[in-house]
């Protein structure tokens, strides 16, 4: 781990230890388990890469921990030699609200379709949510019809958002522990592996989650816009 996570740890109140499965974080609190990570994703998923195992993070009372795995590191999309019969004979379900698909983007659904994790791509111009597989329709809660017409600013605190675009545009691709709608009546901790993407002149970006959402109350920022 890098010596920026070991201070932390090192801390009172934080407890690590190491087992066959990879390495076992135990944070004061929930608030510190989310603060380590959203702030050290990328240190946390290169040492579940290292050790070939994962990095969980847990804290009193904690039923759903928050891991990185291995392949979160590693995971690559499709290669351009990807065939017409590979991308005809996937498996699962995807749904798209956008007619026209150029090849690239064609790819990044084949890929998702894959994915036994939720996935969806927004578009950026317009921040509408153009793709989801059924992972993320089943998660999200929503029928996919619905979930593939939403702009995402409803589903997002502001100043989160905002950070969320600047990281995007400074860092390209990062995970990120952070609040966020499920559904107009769910909001959750969600952690996500972001990325932007562009194609044909016109910006998505990516999010994969990695972790079961965590339910929380509706903060009252948005309950008071509803």
């Amino acid at each position: 781990m890098s010596v920026s996570v070991v201070s932390i740890l090192n801390q009172q109140g934080w407890n690590y230890k190491l087992s066959y499965e990879g390495v076992s974080i135990i944070a004061p609190t929930k608030r510190h388990a989310t603060h380590l990570a959203q702030n050290y994703g990328y240190a946390l998923t290169e040492t579940a890469a290292k050790i070939k195992g994962k990095v969980r993070i847990g804290w009193k009372g904690c039923k759903q921990p928050i891991v990185f795995y291995e392949w979160m590191a590693s995971h690559e999309l499709p290669t351009p030699v990807e065939t017409s019969e590979r991308i005809l004979t996937v498996e699962g379900a995807i749904f798209c609200s956008q007619l026209r698909l150029p090849v690239e983007l064609l790819r990044r659904i084949v890929a998702a379709a894959e994915n036994e994790s939720p996935v969806s791509i927004v578009r950026q111009d317009d921040r509408k949510q153009i793709i989801v597989n059924q992972p993320m329709a089943d998660m999200l809660q929503t029928p996919p019809e619905t979930a593939t017409q939403r702009v995402m600013t409803k589903f997002w605190l502001p100043e989160d958002l905002a950070e969320l675009e600047q990281r995007l545009r400074n860092e390209g691709r990062f995970t990120w522990t952070y609040s966020g709608g499920l559904n107009e009546r769910t909001w959750a901790i969600l952690t996500t592996r972001f990325e932007t993407f562009e194609v044909e002149g016109v910006w998505y970006r990516q999010g994969t989650c990695l972790a079961s959402p965590q339910l929380i109350p509706i903060p009252p920022e948005i309950l008071s816009q509803a």
